[in-house]
């Protein structure tokens, strides 16, 4: 196993995994056939690891801490440092899409939106509904939506899935907190589609091709 930490609990750079890679390879009790085997997946390891943005291992390491149970970052850790030649291009992309994410959010500033006060907010569009979590007492649906900045908002209503990801949106909530890179809203109320200035919507206007270009111009054409 490669470890991700130095000897003073730093977190390694990826050249520096790369290099472990390279001595690994040194194994006398391998047959020639297995050799030449691990060091064909040592040498596609490197050139895989030469494709991530080299904030990735250094984020990947830091969001762990904080979220143990996140399948895609425990995965992605572990192939990094196990079996990087395991790692896709979709992966990668995935990755470094991923890291660029993050990188914004933490240059961002919260809202200028006061907590535990009531705000109009919006427009923002949908980016994720979620079913309701199984221990939620309540059984609420979740909705993350993000402004024309990429800050993302986070709010739970028993409306949720009157709307779909891609819809443009306006609501009035109460701020419970600021976090990196998104706010937590409470009770939310008067939620409804509206226009890129935040005029509502009615009916099915709303699926026009200026409101798909907004869209894609916020996540990009794959979303």
């Amino acid at each position: 196993m490669i470890k991700i930490f130095d000897s003073s609990g730093k977190v390694r750079p990826i050249s520096s995994i790369k290099n472990s890679l390279k001595d690994s390879r040194k194994n006398p009790a391998q047959s020639k056939k297995n050799k030449r085997k691990k060091n064909n997946s040592d040498e596609v390891g490197r050139e895989r690891l030469n494709l991530l943005n080299p904030m990735v291992v250094p984020i990947l390491t830091l969001k762990s801490q904080n979220n143990s149970n996140n399948d895609f970052i425990n995965k992605s850790i572990d192939v990094i440092v196990n079996n990087p030649h395991r790692l896709t291009e979709k992966w990668i992309a995935s990755l470094n899409k991923w890291v660029d994410s993050v990188i914004k959010s933490m240059s961002l500033d919260p809202p200028d939106m006061a907590v535990d006060e009531r705000h109009f907010i919006g427009p923002l569009v949908i980016m994720k509904i979620s079913e309701a979590n199984i221990n939620d007492a309540y059984g609420t649906p979740s909705i993350i939506a993000v402004d024309d900045r990429g800050w993302k908002f986070y709010f739970k209503t028993s409306k949720a899935f009157s709307f779909k990801k891609g819809d443009t949106i306006s609501l009035k909530a109460k701020i419970s907190a600021h976090k990196e890179g998104i706010t937590f809203l409470s009770r939310p109320s008067n939620i409804k589609l509206c226009d890129s200035d935040g005029a509502e919507v009615l009916g099915d206007s709303h699926k026009t091709e200026s409101n798909k270009v907004n869209v894609i111009s916020i996540f990009g054409d794959n979303q």
